[in-house]
């Protein structure tokens, strides 16, 4: 992505946070040089899915692609160890 689009991205994520799917807990840009993701935390799987059986496209990918970039886009696990 180019700085143009990282910036034009990170504006569109703060103007959509008050609608962000309710199940994400946080989402961030991990940005270096050209290589960029857009990183979305879930309360849990469950809810992911969920929210992926009543949209056509996620959030995220829409919001990617206002910003002039087309997503290859992933679902990971995320483990927490106290």
């Amino acid at each position: 992505m180019s700085s143009e689009q990282v910036y034009r991205l990170s504006v569109l994520m703060r103007e959509a946070r008050p609608t962000r799917p309710a199940g994400v807990v946080a989402a961030a840009l991990l940005v270096e040089g050209e290589q960029v993701q857009l990183v979305a935390f879930w309360k849990d799987r469950t809810t992911l899915d969920e929210y992926l059986a009543t949209v056509d496209v996620p959030r995220g990918v829409e919001l990617m692609r206002y910003a002039g970039v087309e997503p290859a886009w992933k679902i990971v696990d995320v483990r927490e160890f106290a």
